[in-house]
């Protein structure tokens, strides 16, 4: 096991009683938050006091989603809310540069974009018997280009585009499914490539190129192979590992984050204040690899950590929570020379000293 340290943390000038849902990368060096006073926040990285509101009110109705739309020199960010309407936000300018709205302003759940084909997808409420997965063109945002509207029948929690093809779409919905679409297929009976039967879906995407994961809301995870409809090879079978909470001895789970080394779980234990990043590795076959875990004591206390973001540039691991705050963490000083930071591109650069032989476990 491996320690972060928290460096830094910050409020974010946020009223009080209010708690911080999501943070993303905006520009380099920093980041968006979105909150319960439904705010748009950005905040520096290496100071995290330093604080600019993009939007008091982001939402009429609620934020509800979050995610960076790269776009050369220009920050922008996507945010849905639960007024039915997405915005596409110009962080420099301070303000929304495009507005699109879902049939029967039908709630929003989930984001996601795709900047190399100009695209805005939003993921809805279940609402009048119908869940929808609505695509924009930012070009031409008048109305949707595309609509897949048969393929959930409840709330669509998770939005994520595959990390090399620009036309492949994963879904995941409180249905219990999994979805993975060709989007330059219109008729969605068609474009629906693979489904995958997993359980009420809190987060769902690409572990990699072929390989999808699947996180329920009472904690049940799964590791599958994405299906390729142009490759007859045999595909290696799905790795389900239940419920997680007692093998991993948390007692929720934030979510998975990819970084530079890898896959982690983020695993939450409010009793005992700490948060876990817990390496999920494919060999021999996937399995959490819980002795190299990197432990972040005292999390955000006794509340709920919502976000984790692994930050390479920075070389640190960003939180937020239930508790109003934002956190900044790094190893701890004298850590094992040979450990990989989480959120680094590399070994942890340390000066060396002499010291007694010692036994490494690998």
């Amino acid at each position: 096991m491996h320690t972060l340290k928290a460096t830094a943390a910050s409020s974010l000038s946020l009223p009080a009683e209010n708690y911080i849902y999501t943070i993303a990368a905006s520009a380099p060096g920093s980041f968006a938050a979105i909150s319960s006073d439904d705010s748009l926040r950005i905040f520096d990285a290496a100071s995290l006091d330093r604080v600019s509101v993009i939007a008091p009110k982001t939402h009429d109705a609620g934020v509800t989603s979050l995610r960076s739309y790269a776009a050369g020199e220009s920050p922008l960010l996507v945010t849905g809310g639960r007024e039915g309407k997405v915005k596409l936000w110009d962080v420099r300018a301070g303000n929304a540069v495009l507005e699109v709205e879902t049939a029967r302003h039908a709630p929003v759940l989930s984001v996601a974009c795709n900047s190399g084909t100009n695209t805005i997808v939003a993921g809805t409420e279940l609402l009048s018997s119908q869940a929808v997965v609505a695509f924009w063109d930012i070009r031409s945002p008048q109305a949707p280009r595309l609509q897949y509207v048969e393929s959930h029948n409840d709330d669509i929690t998770e939005l994520q585009y595959h990390p090399t093809r620009s036309n492949v779409l994963l879904s995941g919905s409180t249905d219990g499914l999994v979805n993975v679409y060709d989007t330059t297929i219109t008729d969605e009976d068609e474009a629906l490539v693979q489904v995958i039967n997993h359980g009420s879906v809190h987060h769902a995407g690409f572990l990699s190129e072929r390989t999808i994961y699947a996180l329920s809301h009472d904690e049940q995870f799964s590791v599958h192979p994405a299906t390729d409809p142009d490759d007859p090879a045999q595909e290696p079978e799905p790795v389900h590992f239940d419920d997680v909470r007692e093998p991993l001895g948390c007692e929720y789970v934030v979510q998975l984050c990819l970084g530079a080394q890898g896959p982690y779980i983020a695993a939450g234990n409010k009793i005992d204040k700490r948060l876990d990043l817990i390496p999920l590795v494919s060999t021999p076959t996937w399995r959490f690899d819980q002795d190299n875990l990197w432990r972040l004591p005292g999390a955000h206390g006794d509340e709920v950590v919502r976000s984790v973001y692994l930050d390479e540039q920075s070389q640190s691991v960003f939180t937020c929570g239930e508790d109003g705050f934002v956190r900044a963490w790094k190893p701890v000083d004298g850590s094992d020379d040979d450990v990989q930071n989480p959120a680094g591109s590399g070994k942890i650069s340390r000066p060396k000293e002499k010291k007694k032989d010692r036994f490494k476990p690998y």
